[in-house]
């Protein structure tokens, strides 16, 4: 507590217009409680509507519920929200939002409501939603969402809501056309021609001798078409020159070494699902 000397000093400076400019105090710091440039708050409030912003600006902490919409808003980066571990809301509509981070509200245990319709988000990566424990309330609507077999991860999380009873949510279909306004919760598989990966040619076990070179195949097709992964005893191949994936999803080996030996799983997955079949590489001394 400042001494009642200096306290009578700053009143009679201030009644003769001698007080500190506000500019001479330093600027808060991130992690204070303060209030971002043209934005209203109070408390643990933050609104920062109708401002033209075109970045999620730096808030409190101690935020609790943010109002963001009707700004200039593009994309969210997985840093947006860091660190806002008691926010409740967010209020991101009517932006110009096209691409979400899959991480972005990855560190938002109490986030209830996450409003970001209204917007031109077209794609969502599967877990962009997935650490929502909280969640009460989504709305996705008013997109450009494509719902194909890339959609159906979050088809699937909207149907949990439902059927817990705990959460509410709405998106829906901008394309194709012919589902145009459908709700994502009522896609299914069949309708998009989604299809699980099947293996059309797969590996097969391989007895070669130091030096030589192999090659494994693995060809797979389904809706969405396939990725390949290789893997070798069960962990990621190490990287090495000598070692390549073809386009197809072959595997070459070149200059085989005793170490090569072991066990070489083809994995090909989808959003549908995903299938693997597996070979042997023994190699025999040079």
């Amino acid at each position: 507590m400042a001494p009642p000397g200096l306290c009578l000093l700053l009143l009679l400076l201030s009644s003769a217009g001698l007080a500190p400019p506000a500019s001479a105090q330093p600027p808060p710091q991130r992690g204070s409680v303060w209030c971002p440039s043209r934005c209203l708050c109070f408390r643990s409030t933050v609104r920062c509507m109708h401002l033209m912003l075109e970045s999620v600006p730096a808030v409190s902490p101690q935020t609790t519920i943010l109002y963001l919409y009707k700004n200039e808003i593009q994309s969210i980066d997985r840093q947006a929200f860091k660190g806002l571990a008691s926010l409740e809301q967010l209020y991101l509509h009517f932006n110009q939002i096209e691409t979400l981070d899959p991480e972005s509200f990855t560190h938002l245990p109490k986030l209830e409501r996450l409003f970001l319709h209204n917007n031109r988000i077209a794609h969502l990566i599967p877990g962009t939603f997935s650490h929502l424990e909280s969640m009460k309330r989504l709305r996705l609507d008013s997109n450009a969402l494509h719902c194909d077999c890339e959609i159906l991860w979050l088809a699937e999380l909207l149907k949990t809501y439902v059927e817990s009873g705990n959460a509410q949510a709405a998106a829906t279909c901008e394309y194709p056309r012919r589902i145009q306004g459908r709700s994502v919760a009522t896609i299914t598989p069949e309708e998009l021609n989604c299809e699980r990966p099947r293996i059309t040619s797969e590996p097969q076990d391989v007895d070669v001798t130091s030096g030589n070179t192999v090659y494994f195949t693995c060809r797979a097709e389904g809706n969405p078409k396939p990725e390949i992964i290789w893997l070798r005893n069960k962990t990621p191949l190490p990287s090495d020159p000598r070692i390549t994936i073809t386009p197809s999803g072959g595997l070459y080996i070149q200059n085989v070494k005793q170490e090569d030996s072991g066990e070489y799983t083809c994995f090909a997955t989808n959003s549908i699902g995903n299938i693997h079949a597996t070979a042997y590489i023994i190699v025999q001394g040079g």
